[in-house]
Order: C-alpha cells, then structure tokens, then sequence
C-alpha cells in the first residue's frame, strides 16, 4: 500500500532571535493538526533538528495543513517536501519514527533539492505524466507565498475548509473588503484550484496503488 510522507523543515531557524518561540509555535500547530479530524496516520512528530514529519493515507488535508503550519510560524518559512510511494516497515500509529521504505526516501529527496531550489513545496514520486504539471505549479506557488503576509494565509485557510467570507472577515478582525481584496491580489482562487486539482491526482494515486495489491 501506498502513503504519503511529509517532511517539514524550518528554514534558517538557528539564526532566529526567537527560537525557543519559534519552536513553541510549531508544536502547538503540530498538535493541533494531529488532533484535527482525519487524524495522520502517524501523527506529525518533531525529529531532528528543526524538522518535522508525519504519514498520510490521503492527501484530503494535506494541502491545508501546510496552509496552516506556515500560517502559524509567520514570518520565519519552512519547506516542505511529499513522498509518495510504499513503506517497507511497520506503520508506526504513535510517531513518524522508525519507518523506511519509497516514501520516505523520496520526502528526504526532496527537502535536499528544495534546498538547493530555494523552493518551498516540492512532490516526489508521482507519475511521470503527472510530474511537470506539479512541479510547476507548486515551484509557482512557492514563489507567491514567500511573498504573503499571514492573513492571506488565514484566508486561504479558511476558503480551503469552506468558511464563508464572511467568518474569515470576522475571525480576523477585519472587514468583508479586505478579505476579497485578498482573495483577488493574491489568485487565491487559482491557487485553491491547483491545490484541489493536485489533491485529486494524489488520491487517485493512492487509490490505483491501494486497488493492485
């Protein structure tokens, strides 16, 4: 059976002034997140350094999460790198810890390219016919969102779980306008469309793997 792996790592948080909050906030969104319905199925868990990782059985939230992750750590950034691909050992259920396999080797692949690209989001172990349409588009992505504040983020957040605008205006403490003035200065729009259309090529990935076995 297929999963889908997520590393995470904090760029350059050894230089922050603000460590120790820094790593304050990303435990609290870590947990939040493994406590949000549907659960990983190993739960985010804090490995080495400043990185983090944990395993999926579908890309439904996978998306939102990186959403919610940077939203929480902003402005320091992290990149983050998808394996898709088999695991050859037991699923750990407590923590991504003491797994191998495809996965795995193809989300530590991508963290050392995202290094090198400067990137933010990058997806390993997709169909070839499916390869430069999400690399493109996430190498696009990761351009925009290094550029965004944190309320954008918490737009997006909010049009990916189907808030209305105007609970997103309300949450954030500002008016209706400015969350569409958002929604159109930063494609967000656009952007859910890739995010949405990418997550339906991973599931049905994962469901063609999980179908031949």
């Amino acid at each position: 059976m297929s999963y889908l792996v997520l590393i995470g790592d904090l760029i350059a948080s050894r230089n922050s002034p603000n460590r120790k909050d820094l790593q304050n906030r990303l435990e609290a969104v870590l947990t939040k997140l493994n406590n949000r319905p549907p659960k990983p199925v190993s739960p985010y868990t804090l490995t080495l350094g400043d990185e983090f990782q944990a395993v999926f059985e579908t890309a439904d939230n996978v998306f939102d999460d990186i959403v919610q992750i940077l939203k929480a750590l902003h402005p320091d950034q992290v990149r983050f790198s998808l394996g898709l691909g088999t695991i050859t050992t037991d699923l750990n259920l407590d923590q991504a810890l003491g797994m191998d396999g495809p996965a795995f080797y193809r989300a530590r692949d991508g963290i050392d390219q995202l290094k090198d690209s400067g990137d933010l989001i990058r997806l390993e172990g997709l169909p070839d016919r499916w390869v430069t349409l999400a690399e493109g588009s996430l190498r696009l992505l990761s351009k925009w969102i290094q550029k965004w504040e944190a309320n954008r983020l918490a737009i997006l957040h909010g049009l990916l779980v189907g808030d209305p605008v105007k609970t997103i205006a309300t949450d954030l403490g500002v008016s209706e306008q400015a969350v569409y003035k958002n929604i159109r200065s930063g494609g967000l729009e656009a952007v859910i469309q890739i995010l949405s259309a990418l997550t339906e090529i991973l599931n049905t990935c994962l469901a063609e793997e999980a179908s031949t076995e």
